[in-house]
């Protein structure tokens, strides 16, 4: 079974038990990489063909976005810089956020050239579809011929 998990290449602290090292444990405590500066939010869904991760870019514009394949993991990246003014009676109120985010994923499983993405009101869809397994052969009976 294959499982879309989010990739890390390094892991920056050690983890107290020798299980915990497997990747699918350390998603779990090492939460470095999730939201905020580091990171951003992402839904994965499974269907019998595919994977299709939803990541949450709001107010990223499509051509601040990069999606690439390489050394098998899927790697987004964005770069943000956004900045909100109102102004009121006496006072100015003024938010703004910048930096770089970025995310890999493990694409075990995944046909890379097949992947393809979409970006829509904030969210960039990429479809991930699986690699299918090969079917065995049926068995096949041999007739003998020659003589008895």
């Amino acid at each position: 079974m294959y499982t879309i998990v989010p990739f890390r290449r390094h892991l920056s602290r050690e983890l107290p038990a020798p299980f915990l090292a497997d990747r699918f444990f350390r998603s779990f405590f090492d939460m470095g990489d999730m939201v905020g500066t580091q990171g951003f939010r992402v839904d994965v869904r499974e269907d019998d063909n595919a994977y299709t991760l939803e990541a949450e870019l709001p107010g990223v514009p499509k051509d601040k976005i990069e999606l690439s394949v390489d050394d098998g993991a899927l790697t987004i990246r964005a770069d943000l810089n956004e900045e909100k003014k109102e102004e009121g009676k006496g006072y100015v109120y003024s938010e703004r956020r910048s930096g770089h985010v970025e995310r890999s994923f493990n694409l075990e499983g995944i046909n890379a050239d097949a992947i393809s993405a979409d970006y829509k009101n904030g969210v960039l869809m990429v479809t991930l579809p699986k690699i299918q397994p090969e079917l065995k052969p049926e068995p096949k009976k041999i007739a003998i011929t020659g003589e008895e």
